[in-house]
């Protein structure tokens, strides 16, 4: 007797912690079959891929123009895939590409589910009409979403709130003692982390910043050790940047050694300073104070200020709705500042004692219960199995 044949799914991703995220519903749903646009983990997780993200990862608007000929060409790639026969298309934030790539899928017959739409709430509400247009199913991590989209929920537009997929995915399972065995740091070090991002243009442009700031800060506090998370793509730009100051203490925590190379650094550092993405709220679901820093091109932040219509650009400030952790931004996001924020956290007990509190009380505890991902995976297979189209009671 022939073996009954898989369903295909889709799914499209275009940055780290959207790769996190889809590689976690490949694990919880593997009766699948899975294609699509993928990070490493999710490759790890057995999807076949037609173009690595790495191709087409980027923040800021000008930072685009060199990788447009790679993205239209992914794009190309991408139709072609639907076109061959797909059930079910998944996307996972990264809109520019994503809803476009909707829009196909909905021209082709595909269902079409977003997960982790895109951040409309902060700008880009013009784009609320075409996610509900070309979306069966948007799985929400906010719970303030359902009132944004509550006027187009329906037959043909269904919304659910799973809570945040960090809480299942944020990990560590070093202790101290082997923390610093692995790295041949000694005890009586203070452990300072350095995380300016998974992308190449944020080596270029935030890490040197970041060097020079623990530069600063170390001329004060001599005990410091400094650490960096690395991800394989970054390592040798992070490495030449590092070779650039070489009387700094610094080690690098990789995969090889580690697990969970990002959360462990945030785990055993007293303090850290952060590049702005989903990594602050990891950080924040972790808990230990840390500085957000932000930089992009000049005419990507004139723009992104013109459309941008919150008061903050964190995430657990945006959660909490106040400044919990202090944002370096752009001009501000400078040695001079990264070290005083530094130092103050660094000499001040009851400010660092506060902040964890805080960081507890006002952004994890905000985040929903643990089981999203679960959640999620249970929400489409039950959208896939569908014979008509109903609407959902949520």
């Amino acid at each position: 007797m022939e073996a009954k044949k898989k369903k295909k799914i889709f799914i499209s991703v275009g940055e780290v912690s959207a790769d996190n995220y889809a590689s976690e519903l490949i694990k919880l749903m593997p009766e699948f079959e899975w294609v699509g646009i993928t990070g490493p983990k999710m490759r790890e997780a057995g999807c076949k891929t037609i173009e690595p993200m790495e191709n087409l990862s980027v923040v800021g608007f000008t930072e685009i123009i060199p990788k447009y000929f790679e993205i239209k060409n992914a794009f190309k790639k991408a139709v072609n895939e639907l076109k061959n026969g797909v059930d079910l298309v998944i996307v996972v934030d990264y809109p520019g590409f994503n809803l476009k790539l909707l829009k196909e899928a909905k021209k082709l017959g595909i269902k079409t589910v977003y997960f982790i739409a895109p951040q409309v709430w902060a700008w880009g509400k013009g784009r609320i009409p075409k996610i509900v247009k070309y979306t069966d199913l948007l799985i929400s991590i906010w719970p303030f979403e359902k009132d944004i989209y509550a006027d187009y929920i329906g037959i043909d537009f269904k919304l659910i709130y799973v809570g945040h997929p960090l809480l299942d995915i944020v990990k560590t399972e070093e202790s101290s003692e082997s923390f610093r065995k692995k790295l041949k740091i000694p005890e009586n070090k203070t452990i300072f982390g350095l995380l300016p991002g998974s992308r190449e243009h944020e080596i270029e442009l935030i890490l040197p910043t970041m060097l020079e700031s623990a530069r600063l800060i170390y001329n004060v506090h001599k005990e410091l050790e400094f650490v960096i998370p690395v991800t394989p793509n970054v390592e040798k730009l992070v490495k030449e940047k590092i070779e650039e100051n070489k009387n700094l203490p610094v080690k690098l925590v990789t995969k090889d050694k580690f697990k969970y190379p990002a959360y462990e650094t945030m785990n055993q550092s007293k303090f850290s300073v952060i590049t702005s993405g989903t990594a602050t709220l990891e950080a924040a679901i972790i808990g230990n104070p840390f500085v957000i820093v932000y930089k992009v091109s000049p005419v990507s932040y004139f723009i992104g200020k013109m459309l941008v219509k919150i008061p903050f650009i964190g995430l657990p400030n945006i959660v909490a709705g106040e400044e919990v952790v202090k944002e370096l931004i752009q001009e501000e996001c400078n040695p001079v500042n990264i070290a005083n924020v530094s130092l103050k956290y660094l000499e001040d007990e009851k400010l660092w004692n506060k902040t964890k509190k805080d960081l507890k009380e006002k952004v994890k505890d905000r985040l929903g219960e643990k089981g999203a991902l679960k959640r999620a995976a249970e929400a489409i297979i039950q959208f896939l199995n569908e014979k008509r189209r109903v609407k959902w009671i949520l």
